[in-house]
């Protein structure tokens, strides 16, 4: 769906605003400048009253979503099995910091995924691979980007 199908869903009333920004959010998983622009346009407001209704929501996304979510386990079982270390060599490694992004993909440390018998846990993009190794997680961190 594009930006002007997802407004014409909504009549152009003030109280029809978030619903607008939510409704593009989930659908594109992202509001950007572009549609910051549109919505004010639809609705007949400043782009600076738009930035404030949605900037008010945590749920509303303004970064271009990564192609990759990487989620490493910090829970106690995963840290006696390494995984702090894994963090530190995948933050070296790709050049980047926990709860950050660099348009490729985004690193977070996660709570426990009841899985800690088969730890060190980590997620990429939803889905759950157990006993990683700092290697293991950067060849599939290269194969999820294509490397």
């Amino acid at each position: 769906m594009t930006i002007q199908e997802i407004l014409l869903q909504h009549e152009p009333e003030k109280k029809n605003i978030l619903p607008a920004i939510k409704a593009i959010n989930q659908n594109l998983s992202w509001v950007s400048e572009e549609a910051i622009g549109k919505i004010a346009r639809y609705f007949g407001e400043s782009e600076a009253y738009i930035f404030s209704v949605a900037s008010f929501y945590d749920e509303i996304n303004f970064n271009k979503p990564a192609l990759l979510t990487l989620e490493i386990c910090d829970g106690a079982n995963c840290q006696i099995k390494d995984s702090d270390n894994i963090i530190k060599n995948v933050e070296t490694f790709f050049k980047i910091k926990v709860d950050s992004f660099n348009n490729q993909f985004v690193l977070k440390r996660m709570s426990c995924v009841g899985r800690c018998l088969e730890g060190p846990v980590v997620k990429i993009n939803g889905t759950i691979y157990t006993k990683m190794t700092t290697d293991k997680v950067i060849e599939l961190i290269q194969n999820y980007l294509g490397y």
